[in-house]
């Protein structure tokens, strides 16, 4: 099991925007419960899965609630924006979980480091590709900003081939 502390680092708060969230939820089943670990009642993945269905049960470090500490709830799926800055640490406890998981990162790189090249080697790895690049909002602006990498959705679980790709209205 892994034993990180989750600490509140202020650049890991990056804002998911609404449309962002559309691509995966089209691929999830309707009325399923979904955990949004990395998230508050502001969220939008938790604004958009409510809207349209889903039971969702949330939880963010600045509430209270550690992902690698927290008892993990009965759900189907777990989606999210992660902490970047703990993304390895994160992707090896989805997999210690063992549910269907979707987390919306930075590409960039992500294959890079030894440890998560192996970790991604030895198991069902899925790639959400979104185009054009996402825009998220800091926490200190209410303006989505551009960003100089690509996002995705990395999943396991979840897409029925290894790499797909969505398209993303930027008006929803």
């Amino acid at each position: 099991m892994t034993q990180i502390q989750y600490y509140f680092n202020k650049n890991d708060e990056y804002y998911t925007p609404a449309y962002a969230v559309y691509p995966i939820m089209e691929r999830l089943t309707t009325g399923s419960t979904v955990w949004c670990p990395f998230d508050t009642s502001d969220s939008e993945y938790v604004k958009v899965f409510q809207k349209n269905g889903f039971h969702v049960v949330y939880g963010h470090i600045s509430t209270g609630q550690d992902f690698f500490a927290t008892t993990i709830p009965d759900c189907d799926y777990i989606i999210s924006n992660p902490p970047y800055s703990l993304k390895g640490e994160v992707f090896k406890r989805l997999y210690e979980i063992g549910k269907p998981f979707a987390m919306l990162i930075n590409f960039q790189g992500i294959f890079d480091h030894k440890d998560r090249f192996v970790m991604f080697s030895t198991n069902r790895v899925e790639m959400l590709w979104l185009s054009p690049r996402v825009n998220y909002i800091k926490e200190d602006s209410s303006k989505p900003s551009g960003v100089p990498f690509q996002s995705g959705y990395l999943c396991s679980g979840i897409l029925d081939k290894q790499l797909e790709f969505a398209y993303i209205d930027k008006t929803r």
